[in-house]
């Protein structure tokens, strides 16, 4: 059976010996020079989330719930949630650190509608807006 390649040269044969003979040379006999997975996040687990649901995310890169964001929103201000959505921030916003934000809109009892920007990391108040911020902004003893 011929082969469908030209035969190799000495000097190409040499070559891929020396590539093989480096190639096992550098390989570790055994696993101990692995590298170890991360032990699993026992915050996700006392979430009731899989104990690996994010072990590889940071604290600081860990994004705020939907339903956390609407809670800080609905605790500062009278209203229904009507839309949220995440977006990036605005070059003002970037500047001071922040890299994504909640964008919420409440339904106040008055009929108007209120923006909310809170930053998705920490939670804090980046911009309110609308009409009816008096009325809808819930006094500090207020549920």
């Amino acid at each position: 059976m011929s082969s469908l390649l030209p035969p190799l040269s000495f000097r190409c044969r040499r070559a891929l010996l020396v590539m093989a003979a480096t190639a096992m040379a550098c390989t570790p006999l055994h696993l101990s020079a692995a590298p170890r997975w991360p032990e699993p996040n026992a915050e996700a687990e006392a979430e009731g989330l899989s104990p690996d649901y994010d072990i590889f995310i940071t604290p600081e890169q860990r994004v705020l719930p939907l339903n956390e964001a609407a809670r800080l929103a609905t605790t500062r201000f009278r209203g229904r949630l009507i839309a949220a959505r995440l977006r990036p921030p605005t070059p003002g916003e970037r500047d001071r650190g922040v890299e994504l934000v909640h964008e919420l809109r409440l339904l106040t009892p008055d009929r108007d509608v209120i923006l909310i920007r809170l930053d998705a990391h920490d939670g804090s108040f980046l911009e309110v807006r609308g009409a009816g911020l008096t009325r809808a902004r819930r006094s500090s003893g207020e549920k």
